[in-house]
């Protein structure tokens, strides 16, 4: 009997750890259905401190849908928004949004990342709000001409510019390349929150395919040695815990850092990777825990042809 009991119990212990495990997991996607959401439960957004509201809308590819993310910034002189959705039905939500939140005009609208889910809601919050100023990096303003982009930039930053509006501080800085190289973060010293776009896509695997594997950890590092509270990233979920979003980014850095090291480690075995759909040196990769974060499957292989471009010296200067 005594060993009947020791079994159970046993089981029943495998069981429970089983469950606490998976519900780890969960917590780590950043697959919305693994949080049980659907699309139709987005756009969502919340208030991080006083008149700053994290917002999130979806991104729906074959595999998994997640958040793509902006800042809204309410002062009683107008409103910053910080980057732009991905389509004009996503940037009228966002737009509406904006308005349900305050009666005030856009007065800045900030492009942290270039990349299409970012910017494609622009040309409905130009319409929305023209009388907004646009604002990116050199970099940015260049790739977006690429793209023939019909609502660009007017005003750049490639360093540092500080916004006073409505008695509140914005800076906006440039703390170095990352996943577009016209990266930029969008910084409130008063209530210590950082909104970092793409340079923290959190518990996605780093998704590189215009990164700058070195440069991208760097950058991330520097952002963790300034005065922040609240670090809020591009994709994935913006809520939680400062603690929580902090050791997140912190996740996230090891996880760029791990696609640097596999990436010196199997070039100068000859282990083959010349682009991310012919990546022999995939297989050989250690992931470690980050093999089955989401988007892996699709990531790993693009994060490693990207960092072998970069050791061969093929990246821009």
């Amino acid at each position: 009997m005594n060993n009947f009991r020791l079994t159970v119990a046993a089981l029943a212990c495998a069981l429970m750890t089983s469950v606490s495990a998976s519900a780890a997991d969960a917590a780590k996607s950043a697959d919305i259905a693994h949080h049980n959401l659907k699309p139709a439960d987005f756009p969502r957004w919340h208030q991080i401190v006083p008149n700053v509201y994290a917002y999130e809308d979806t991104l729906i590819t074959p595999d998994f849908t997640f958040t793509t993310n902006s800042l809204i910034i309410v002062t009683n002189e107008g409103v910053v928004l910080v980057d732009g959705q991905d389509n004009e039905t996503r940037g009228k939500a966002l737009v509406e949004a904006i308005k349900k939140i305050t009666p005030q005009p856009l007065k800045y609208m900030i492009i942290a990342s270039d990349h299409g889910d970012h910017v494609g809601g622009l040309p409905v919050v130009k319409a929305a709000f023209p009388d907004a100023t646009f604002i990116s990096s050199s970099a940015s303003l260049k790739t977006m001409q690429g793209q023939k982009r019909t609502v660009l930039p007017t005003e750049l930053v490639d360093d540092k510019r500080s916004l006073k509006l409505g008695g509140t501080e914005i800076q906006i800085l440039n703390l170095g390349r990352a996943h577009t190289g016209g990266d930029l973060v969008v910084y409130l010293p008063a209530t210590k929150v950082m909104f970092l776009s793409e340079i923290y896509d959190r518990n996605l695997f780093p998704p590189m395919i215009t990164g700058f594997p070195t440069e991208w950890a760097a950058t991330l590092k520097k952002a963790q040695t300034m005065d922040v509270t609240w670090f809020i990233p591009g994709h994935g979920f913006t809520t939680g815990t400062p603690a929580e979003l902090k050791a997140d980014l912190v996740d996230f850095t090891k996880a760029v850092d791990l696609v640097i090291s596999e990436g010196k480690r199997l070039h100068p075995t000859g282990a083959p990777c010349p682009t991310e759909k012919d990546c022999p040196a995939n297989a050989k990769a250690n992931w470690g825990p980050y093999a089955n974060a989401t988007a892996a499957a699709g990531q790993a292989p693009r994060a490693l042809a990207r960092m072998y471009a970069e050791i061969d010296g093929k990246l821009p200067k």
